[in-house]
């Protein structure tokens, strides 16, 4: 079997099951994701950007901070739970502008090329109204006990990026090594400062 002819087989065989097993979120989610238009080769054209901006932070690590926020994946209108749940970075710079960093799948199926996106339109719009008050994206900050290690933890992305990870949707079903989702890769690059 080839490889397409798997991967279509394996995306069918998710959504059965978990429409079988999920709740109304999950249902509700993927006729949000199957009905949206979405063009993942722009993710790809600019991860180039991701790369270059992520490398101007490790020569001046000290210039940034980051944070780490979980939210609502895909709409506000979704109740958020473990399989609707979104993982993003925020990073702060020394003149109080800030970018959102996620790890985002390229294409509509269960399994997909990976990359790392900035400011995609649902961080940007979770985060201003988090900022703003309005927190109808759920999004919450993942505390660390001395913050994150900047240098460190962008170091980790590039790494990601350099594996050319996998984006692959459902975190609790045979994960496999460079395979993540915005929340394993999030868990995966994160170092907290000692």
């Amino acid at each position: 079997m080839n490889r397409k002819c798997y991967i279509l087989k394996f995306t069918a065989i998710t959504i059965v099951l978990n429409c079988i097993l999920a709740s109304c979120s999950i249902l509700y989610a993927y006729s949000i994701v199957l009905a949206t238009p979405y063009d993942g080769k722009v993710v790809i054209r600019n991860e180039k950007n991701v790369v270059s901006y992520l490398e101007d932070i490790v020569q001046n690590y000290g210039d940034y901070s980051l944070h780490a926020y979980n939210r609502k994946a895909i709409s506000y209108k979704v109740k958020m739970t473990s399989g609707t749940t979104h993982s993003f970075y925020v990073i702060n710079t020394v003149d109080n502008t800030y970018h959102t960093l996620s790890f985002s799948a390229t294409g509509k199926g269960a399994v997909s090329k990976g990359a790392w996106a900035m400011d995609t339109d649902s961080d940007i719009a979770s985060y201003t109204d988090y900022l703003n008050g309005n927190n109808r994206w759920e999004v919450g900050e993942i505390i660390t006990r001395n913050g994150i290690n900047t240098l460190l933890t962008v170091w980790n992305i590039l790494l990601k990026i350099k594996n050319n990870d996998t984006y692959f949707f459902n975190s609790k079903i045979n994960r496999n090594d460079h395979h993540d989702n915005c929340n394993t890769a999030l868990r995966e690059t994160l170092i907290e400062n000692k």
